[in-house]
């Protein structure tokens, strides 16, 4: 975060004036310029998260909406790399255990907080993120284009199929392999061949939403888990790459082309799939496609 850019805080807390009584909290105790964005319920929630990116969430443990912990789950997965700090009562103590242990950053009983234990609190749960993201990136990151390794993908993809049961709806896989790369690295050389991985890197995060998971799984293959999709959600993402994948051919003025052979596979809610059901059936998709591509240009 800029260092001249306010802290977005996300209030997640259902009781109006307990929401009120957090803010004047904020005003006294934060040393750092901030916003505060207040939501009433879980469902409000995900839908600032889903439109905004946060640098902490304070999250009431204590919902109406559903059970503490698997709503605190359920956050963390849409929000993996912010800080969660909870806001629990006395009675919320062991539950409060288990959701750090799950990952939450801290928690905080609401009858012992003040204004300046409550603005270090944020400091320290942002500064435990940082570090934490730093070593998380060194392990789970691709080097070369700044997403996931596989290491990453299947961390966060298995986080993924654990709630898989608990939504609403499904997990929509994309496998990308970019066409010819071997001539290109060997007529243009390794570094023209970086550039095009890289090229598709960010072609893919144009194309797909920022909750999604995107990795780089091998040398030039490429995956994208969309979460909370529809099995309807697969035309409109195809539609989508295809047009970015137009406009980046058309503006790059290069003597070829960037292409892609692609396999897709769906899990929904209620199904048994498992993550590498859905890797060997996209594999497959992606196989028969790049075999078709390569008959057509011998053709």
């Amino acid at each position: 975060m800029p260092n001249n850019m306010p802290l977005n805080i996300l209030l997640v807390k259902d009781d109006p004036a307990d929401a009120r009584l957090i803010q004047e909290m904020l005003r006294e105790g934060m040393q750092d310029p901030y916003t505060c964005t207040c939501a009433f319920t879980i469902g409000e929630a995900f839908e600032q998260l889903r439109e905004a990116t946060f640098d902490v969430i304070l999250l009431d443990l204590h919902f109406p909406d559903g059970p503490g912990l698997e709503v605190f789950r359920n956050m963390h997965a849409q929000a993996r790399m912010t800080p969660i700090l909870l806001l629990a009562g006395q009675d919320d103590q062991a539950l409060a255990v288990q959701a750090v242990g799950a990952g939450a950053q801290d928690c905080l009983l609401q009858m012992e907080i003040n204004g300046n234990s409550l603005g270090r609190a944020i400091r320290f749960a942002i500064e435990r993120q940082r570090l934490q993201s730093e070593l998380h990136n060194l392990l789970l990151n691709d080097s070369l284009t700044g997403l996931y390794n596989r290491r990453g993908f299947l961390v966060l993809a298995n986080e993924q199929f654990k709630l898989l049961h608990r939504s609403a709806q499904g997990l929509l896989l994309f496998l990308f392999d970019v066409d010819r790369m071997k001539a290109i690295n060997d007529t243009f050389g390794h570094s023209r061949g970086d550039q095009m991985l890289i090229d598709a890197a960010i072609l893919l995060r144009n194309t797909f939403r920022a909750s999604d998971i995107l990795a780089r799984l091998e040398s030039d293959e490429f995956g994208i888990l969309a979460i909370g999709t529809l099995p309807s959600t697969t035309e409109l993402l195809q539609a989508r790459l295809q047009a970015n994948l137009n406009r980046f051919n058309a503006q790059s003025r290069r003597p070829h082309q960037l292409m892609f052979s692609s396999g897709i596979s769906y899990a929904a809610p209620e199904s048994q799939t498992t993550l590498e059901e859905m890797l060997s059936k996209a594999e497959g998709g992606m196989n028969e496609q790049k075999q078709a591509h390569r008959g057509a240009r011998s053709a």
